[in-house]
């Protein structure tokens, strides 16, 4: 469960981010030419303010 760091209310989760006009979402990479994607990001918004939150569901592969 994440909260809204401005309001404290439970923030709706798991929404698929997309870039508008195409039917494919944002990549994560580490920097550099050719790396791996690090997972598909997701994004949680407050429903009381819009705020929005971007996160990665599998953090494995950033941890060292």
């Amino acid at each position: 469960m994440r909260k809204c760091i401005r309001c404290d209310v439970e923030m709706l989760e798991d929404y698929d981010v997309k870039v508008e006009g195409g039917a494919y979402g944002l990549k994560i990479t580490k920097p550099g030419i050719f790396k791996d994607n690090l997972g598909k990001v997701h994004a949680s918004v407050c429903p009381e303010c819009g705020y929005l939150e971007f996160y990665l569901e599998d953090t494995a592969k950033i941890k060292k």
